[in-house]
């Protein structure tokens, strides 16, 4: 039963000119939370939201432990055999020229961008095409009438994008010459273009929390999937991970991205770090308005707070996340909602709420035709597993509850995805 549809209309003018992008300056009520962003915004100007540096993640740090200012994976990707990311993985500080080693920070105007401005209509003509719709559907465990929102578009943003495959003879090219592309037909990482795909995605629309602990406080659930959030602007954020032949990184330090903080997985564009960088109608003071959801249906906001300042990882929490008041759905309230910030890890660190995998990624384009249907742990009201901020349990729990299917899923994910 569908009951509102808002269409997102194509973006067909460049978001962004040359050089350094800053925040835009029209404020933004976001689809699905109010009106749909503006293609005819002005050029971005600068704001208290808007960066000059990101701080780096910490060398040593593991990419398994939920905290502020980390990153928190299911903790099965480590238990699988010969896994590339074993439980004692740490990451690893890039020496590349746009990272101040003193500081451990990513130094905006120094990053070699991905060279190109492409209009994404000159990808497909009907450019972004993103429609989000209100509806009601079945989950995973088979509960009836869940509302959510349902996004459906082409996976193209509203704002211009780098030219992929990266060109040689560019600032970006030796970088990406030198990474693997993840397949046969795309051997190093410069020759993957982009495309369209099947960008679908069920966001319920009352998010439900994780259980909590003994001190009474929410429970994060460690992520198990690529995707971490969508955006109302046409593209996905990915987990801030990634890896060369010998290390893990935080993707922003390991490798240039477009001036939009963007580039492809298998022709997928995805945004990462200083991700809302080309996002339209921002604002330029008072709390930044809403980019997207998570995938456990809670908002994801901008980086400006209550006060119009850039928030910081010490008012968040281990999920990069803090209950405050936001405009959700129309009504001032106050609740629990993430934040993309300067501060790794920038965006979704953990999840704050239950994710239904299967619904959120309902298609083969969504999970590189990974079924978490399959896997009865990660559905939802069916799974025994509670998240814990006791490593040794979750592994216990999430690898009992069917370990084969868990360890080939995951395996898939980081053969496939995070390599």
């Amino acid at each position: 039963m569908t009951n509102r549809k808002t269409h997102c209309k194509a973006f067909a003018k460049p978001a962004f000119a040359p050089g350094l992008l800053l925040a835009s300056t029209l404020i933004l009520a976001a689809c699905g939370g109010g009106s749909i962003p503006d293609p005819d915004a002005e050029t971005p100007t600068a704001d208290p939201g808007t960066p000059t540096t990101l701080t780096n993640s910490a060398n040593g740090m593991s990419p398994f432990l939920c905290a502020v200012n980390g990153l928190c994976l299911s903790p099965v990707f480590g238990l699988i055999p010969k896994s590339p990311l074993p439980l004692n993985t740490q990451l690893a500080q890039s020496t590349y020229p746009w990272i101040d080693q003193a500081q451990n920070t990513i130094l905006i105007s120094a990053m070699p961008y991905v060279s190109g401005t492409v209009n994404v209509k000159n990808i497909d003509p009907a450019g972004f095409n993103l429609t989000i719709t209100d509806t009601t559907s079945t989950n995973t465990a088979g509960i009836n009438g869940i509302p959510y929102r349902y996004f459906k578009g082409n996976g193209l943003p509203n704002f211009a994008i780098g030219t992929f495959p990266v060109q040689p003879n560019t600032p970006a090219y030796p970088y990406y010459n030198a990474l693997p592309g993840g397949s046969d037909l795309y051997p190093t990482a410069d020759l993957i273009p982009v495309s369209t795909y099947n960008f679908e995605s069920y966001i319920p629309k009352t998010p439900l929390e994780n259980p909590k602990g003994p001190d009474g406080q929410v429970l994060p659930g460690p992520i198990a999937s690529l995707i971490v959030g969508v955006s109302i602007h046409g593209t996905p954020w990915h987990i801030e991970l990634a890896n060369s032949a010998t290390s893990w990184y935080n993707p922003a330090s390991a490798l240039p991205l477009d001036q939009c903080w963007g580039h492809p997985y298998n022709k997928q564009y995805h945004i990462h770090g200083y991700s809302w960088k080309c996002f339209p109608n921002q604002g330029k003071s008072g709390p930044s308005p809403l980019f997207g959801y998570a995938l456990d249906g809670y908002g994801i906001y901008g980086p400006r707070g209550e006060d119009g300042q850039m928030i910081t990882n010490t008012q968040l929490d281990k999920c990069h996340g803090h209950t405050a008041s936001v405009m959700w759905d129309g009504k001032m309230i106050s609740i629990y909602h993430y934040h993309v910030n300067r501060e790794y890890p920038y965006s979704v660190g953990c999840f704050h709420g239950v994710v239904d995998y299967a619904k959120a990624l309902p298609n083969s384009d969504m999970t590189q035709g990974l079924d978490y249907g399959k896997i009865v742990g990660l559905i939802p009201s069916i799974a025994t597993a509670i998240p814990s901020q006791n490593l040794e349990q979750d592994i216990k729990i999430l690898a009992a509850t069917d370990q084969l299917t868990i360890f080939q899923f995951l395996s898939k994910i980081i053969n496939n995805f995070l390599k």
